[in-house]
């Protein structure tokens, strides 16, 4: 990742959010960012734009999937909140990919925060036959 400051405000913020507990949302988000040096390569706003999109994922995963801490299986009745958090994930997507941060990292750099934090997947027995 390219480097800025190294105390800088997206690493400050990365070091806030690694105070939650562990099995947190915010505490893998921070993990994660740091360990692919995105404190260094984007400023706060960018990361914070990149934790409200990625925060979208999770609650697009489990609306999707279902999930034993949340309630279990899917339901039809879900489908408004459902499609709902899918464009909200998307225009949440769109923000962050028009960041200067965003178009400053390298496809390969862009090709690993999509697969950490961009990407939402359906479980095999949630497929349509």
């Amino acid at each position: 990742m390219s480097q800025k400051l190294e105390n800088s405000p997206g690493q400050d913020f990365l070091t806030m959010l690694a105070r939650f507990p562990a099995d947190s949302f915010e505490s893998r988000f921070s993990g994660n960012s740091t360990r692919q040096g995105l404190g260094l390569a984007l400023d706060r706003n960018e990361l914070t734009l990149l934790f409200d999109t990625a925060f979208c994922v999770d609650l697009c995963n489990l609306a999707i999937n279902g999930s034993e801490r949340y309630g279990g299986e899917t339901k039809s009745e879900q489908e408004a909140r459902r499609r709902k958090l899918e464009l909200d994930f998307m225009t949440a997507r769109d923000i962050f990919y028009a960041s200067p941060g965003w178009q400053t990292l390298t496809p390969e750099e862009q090709a690993t925060v999509e697969q950490t934090f961009l990407t939402v997947l359906v479980a095999d027995d949630k497929l349509a036959c």
